[in-house]
């Protein structure tokens, strides 16, 4: 979900997010997706960087067909299921700066990213390069309450919204 569309409290954007452990998707499966409407993929380095200030945050390349993009973003968490996220895009000299500025103690995260639209709604499923056992499946929702529907061909082992052993912060740590 764009910033522009983000639910807002304080005239911060806020993300609220639904996330789920999966399990990894076959060849089936990546199938299905691919057919589905608004699908895409990418490839994601995220690193987590130490701030001028302490605030931190986290850089992120994400590798399209076509084209490389670089954001930095930094979240505050409001509850186990929103966060304010402030997000920009920025160069790719600056990436390679950030980049050098790693959190002690963590690691790239690498995943490949697969977007795909069911039921009128957005997904993203991320299969990890550095565990093979498990995947996430997230939804950006407009409000707390908002009902998700469930891809039924997607094998949902546990609600992890709020489990911070899931949380690519945690994983940065892995």
């Amino acid at each position: 979900m764009s910033a522009e569309n983000k639910p807002m409290i304080d005239g911060k954007p806020v993300e609220i997010e639904r996330k789920y452990l999966i399990t990894p998707p076959d060849d089936n499966v990546m199938s299905i997706i691919k057919a589905c409407k608004s699908y895409d993929s990418s490839v994601i380095e995220q690193i987590y960087i130490t701030g001028e200030h302490g605030e931190g945050g986290r850089i992120r390349k994400r590798e399209y067909h076509d084209c490389c993009r670089y954001y930095y973003t930094f979240k505050q968490e409001i509850n186990g299921l929103s966060r304010f996220e402030t997000e920009y895009e920025i160069e790719a000299d600056e990436y390679e700066r950030l980049s050098k500025t790693i959190l002690e103690g963590t690691h790239p995260i690498n995943k490949i990213r697969y977007c795909f639209d069911f039921d009128g709604q957005l997904f993203e499923l991320d299969v990890y390069d550095f565990d093979k056992t498990f995947a996430t499946l997230e939804i950006e929702l407009e409000s707390e309450d908002q009902p998700v529907r469930l891809p039924g061909f997607i094998n949902v082992l546990e609600d992890v919204t709020g489990d911070k052993r899931y949380r690519n912060y945690t994983l940065a740590h892995l």
